[in-house]
C-alpha cells in the first residue's frame, strides 16, 4: 500500500494520525497560538509539537497535554465510548456492563 492509498483509506492508522495532527494544528491556529506558545502552555517540547504537526508522531501523554490546552480533552474522554442508544436493544446491551472478557467455552 502506498502513502496515497493509506491516506485514502479512512480506517488506516496513518490517515487517522495525520487527520488528528491536522485538526490539532487548525485548532492551535484558531486559538491564535504559536507553536512555541502551545508548547510552553502544555509542557510539551517545541520539537515534539513540531514533529506532531509535521509527521503525526506523538505520545499519548503529550497528546493529552495538548488537548487540555486546546480545550479538546472532552473529545479524548469520549474516544472509546459507545454510540448513543437508538433502540431498546441498545439500552439492554448498555445496562449489562461487562467487567472483563472471558474465553469462549470449548
Amino acid at each position: 500500500m502506498t502513502d496515497i492509498d493509506a491516506l485514502l483509506n479512512k480506517n488506516n492508522p496513518k490517515y487517522i494520525a495525520q487527520t488528528v495532527a491536522e485538526n490539532s494544528k487548525k485548532r492551535r491556529i484558531q486559538l491564535n497560538l504559536t507553536q512555541k506558545e502551545l508548547a510552553e502552555r502544555s509542557g510539551v517540547s517545541l520539537s515534539t509539537l513540531k514533529r506532531f504537526e509535521q509527521k503525526a508522531e506523538i505520545s499519548f501523554a503529550n497528546l493529552v497535554k495538548i488537548a487540555i490546552v486546546t480545550d479538546a480533552a472532552e473529545d479524548l474522554l469520549n474516544i472509546f465510548k459507545k454510540n448513543k442508544i437508538t433502540s431498546i436493544d441498545d439500552y439492554i446491551k448498555k445496562t449489562k456492563i461487562r467487567q472483563r472478557v472471558r474465553k469462549p467455552k470449548k
